[in-house]
Order: structure tokens, then sequence, then C-alpha cells
């Protein structure tokens, strides 16, 4: 009966303020035309709108395993960024692209399609790579608790996605290819290829020398305040800052080709005409890149300091450092006493 009165009376003040019945019919008919049109793809049973597979803040992935039982590495976050463990006795920096597109790529996956549900899979388990020695993934908090964890399986045909099983035996199709961002399970896809430390910018760079055998003389550049000078041949010549910015970044951006984590490999002596040194001095910090030999191949292998692995590297990615054309460096020649 009440909510017969309340009724007749809210029809009473739309009949005596008609404004207030065409707004709210317009509201209704703009909810309505919401719903339909879905622009913003919300109500849409889509990829995108399913459930994640990992509902969690990133900065809460403090460990990492990925990797086939026994081949595992574990990548643990640090102050300065990732390391990565492989067994007991290898550790080494980690690359942080690598490990942060993966940590992306599993939070983008969502559980859309799936193909099992359970244990009543309808097909054998080696048809979606999933035979009992298929890689793990499994993302851990600070405390060593585990956020989530899948097993990955083979790719799907036509590239169409990943089969993956989560910690209920339920086997999904998800879009993204694990098998890039995990390596395929190769050992040493998350370790760093950086022949110099990816330093701070805080760090600043004080020096660069280059020498080489290929070429008659090497050079140096020193910092100057704000600005730099080349010195070569006896002579101080003023740089230009931005050229040597970009030639400083050229030699931070010095990746390895490959990463050597077998100690039978051989090395063979380094030939006296390709000896080369590349040495940036910090406020900090002194960091040198200097060939300890070289593969059967020809190839560049280099030992960085404190770490048991070596990195290769083909001779050519040196080319536009060690051959540098020094007249890209200056802007006009100052007056000096000072010798070379």
């Amino acid at each position: 009966m009440k909510r017969t009165l309340l009724f007749g009376q809210a029809i009473e003040k739309i009949r005596e303020y008609p404004g207030i019945g065409l707004f709210l019919l317009n509201l209704i008919l703009g909810i309505l035309l919401l719903l339909v049109r879905d622009p913003f793809g919300k109500f849409q049973n889509t990829y995108a709108n399913a459930d994640p597979f990992f509902e969690i803040d990133p900065e809460r992935i403090q460990t990492i395993i990925s990797g086939r039982k026994g081949q595992e590495s574990v990548l643990n976050r640090d102050l300065d960024g990732w390391t990565v463990r492989l067994g007991k006795d290898t550790k080494a920096p980690g690359d942080k692209a690598r490990i942060e597109e993966l940590i992306h790529t599993c939070l983008s996956m969502r559980r859309f399609t799936l193909l099992s549900d359970s244990n009543s899979h309808p097909s054998p388990l080696e048809e979606f790579g999933l035979d009992g020695d298929e890689p793990v993934l499994e993302f851990k908090d600070v405390s060593g608790n585990s956020l989530g964890k899948i097993l990955l399986g083979a790719r799907a045909p036509k590239a169409s996605g990943t089969y993956v099983m989560d910690e209920k035996n339920r086997i999904w199709l998800v879009k993204e290819n694990l098998k890039l961002v995990t390596g395929a399970g190769k050992q040493d896809f998350f370790i760093s290829r950086n022949l110099i430390p990816d330093f701070p910018s805080r760090e600043l760079v004080l020096e660069v020398s280059v020498t080489s055998a290929s070429r008659n003389e090497g050079f140096v550049l020193l910092a100057d305040g704000e600005n730099w000078i080349v010195k070569v041949s006896g002579q101080e010549i003023q740089a230009n800052p931005e050229e040597v910015e970009t030639f400083i970044q050229a030699i931070k951006k010095l990746n390895a080709d490959e990463v050597l984590l077998d100690r039978t490999e051989e090395i063979r002596p380094l030939p006296p005409k390709q000896n080369f040194k590349i040495e940036i001095k910090t406020s900090t910090d002194h960091y040198t890149i200097h060939p300890i030999g070289v593969t059967k191949l020809g190839s560049f292998i280099f030992q960085k300091k404190d770490l048991e692995y070596k990195l290769v590297l083909d001779p050519w990615n040196l080319e536009p450092i060690l051959q540098k054309d020094l007249s890209e460096f200056t802007t006009r020649t100052l007056p000096t006493n000072k010798g070379f």
C-alpha cells in the first residue's frame, strides 16, 4: 500500500514537472544504449575481459622459478635489479628487460579458453606438451609464499598460443607466446649479456679510453665540466657532448651473442692484431672490456670480474667503437703543450 502511494506521488510529480520525466526517460534510454553498444568492451565475453591467471601486483614478485625440473633458473629481485641462480654454483646478474617482459606477459594471460577441466582430459597430455617433463613457471613473494604456478606445454598449431596447466590440473590455451619470453627453457636466457653493467645515470662518466691494435693509436675522452675533450696524437680537441654521449651509450649497450656456461669450451689465444681494451672510469667505479681469447670461429671471449661464466661476441659488433672516426667528435682544436 505504501509503495503504491509513493509510486502515485512520483507520477504526480512527473506530471507537474514534465522536464523530470523527460530527463529520466533520456537517462534510461542512454543506459540501455550503453549496454547494447558497449563502446568500451566491458560487457563482452572476450579474452581481455576474462579472469587473469596471476592477479597480483608485479612489485610483490620477489622470486621467479622458470625451467624444467633440475634445470630451473631462479630469478631473485635485489636492490640493483635481478640476479639469476643456476644450480648451487652459478650466480649472475639478470637481464632486466627480459625478466620484466616475462612478468608483463604472464600478468596479461587470461583464463578464457578452457580445453580440459580437472582430471577429465579428453586427449593424451602429450598432445599438449604436458607429458611430465614440462617447464614450470612460478612466482613467489618476499616471504617465499607462492603467488601462482603454471606448467608450460607446447605451442598451439598455427602459432595461436601456448597450452598451460594450472594448479587444479586444468588445461588452457592462452594467446601469449610463453616459449619466447622464457627462452624455451634455455638456462642462460635470463642472464645479462651486458659487457659493462648497466650503471645508473647518477654515476657520472669521467673518462673513456680506447686502445686497439687495429688502429695506429688510441684515444681518450675526458670530461671537462659539462664539456668533453678528445686526447689523441698529443692534441686536445674539444668534442661534441652529444656525440660523446652517443658513443658511451653504444659501449654500454654492447651485448654478448652467447653465454658460455660450459667450462670445457676451448679458448684459443687472442691474435696480437686483434688485441684491444675499452675502459670507462666513473665517479665511483672503473669498467673494462678486454678479450681473454677467441673461439674456434674467431669470436671474442670475455670474462667478467667475479663471474664464472664467459661471454662471446662477434668482432663486427665492435667495429663502430674500435674504428670510430674521431672527426665525428670534434668541434674545434684547443691549444695545448701537453703530450699524449
